[in-house]
């Protein structure tokens, strides 16, 4: 009983044809979400970072996140300029891989989700 005691929620067209003009707009149900559009990136990327040996990622959280130079990041490690710069070109390089296949990963997931079919090709 109690559903039938409970209004819906009406919106007349009015309503909505004011929003759009003022450049409003409204969440609506089976839209994507801007504030989680990019959550499973944000995860990715620190699933990455996690798995990088020390060296690259402390190179990396100091140098890219930090924003510390080379000189300064060497002075607070205790190794060359030259040690830092590789260390964060090997971090990089490693993120770059992981991000790739969590990306094919995720594609995949999609296509499997919907149903798509996937045509591979093979090379003889």
């Amino acid at each position: 009983m109690r559903f039938r005691k409970k209004v819906l929620q009406s919106t007349s067209l009015d309503e909505i044809s004011a929003h759009v003009e003022s450049g409003e707009t409204r969440s609506e149900i089976g839209r994507p979400d801007p504030y989680l559009s990019g959550l499973f990136d944000r995860i990715n990327l620190q699933a990455a970072i996690d798995l990088l040996p020390a060296g690259c990622k402390t190179t990396f959280l100091l140098h890219d996140v930090e924003g510390y130079e080379h000189k300064e990041i060497a002075g607070i490690l205790g190794c060359s300029v030259g040690n830092s710069k590789a260390q964060l070109h090997r971090a990089r390089k490693r993120l770059r891989k992981s991000l790739r296949a969590a990306a094919q990963c995720t594609h995949h997931q999609q296509h499997k989700a919907t149903g798509d079919s996937l045509v591979l090709a093979s090379s003889y």
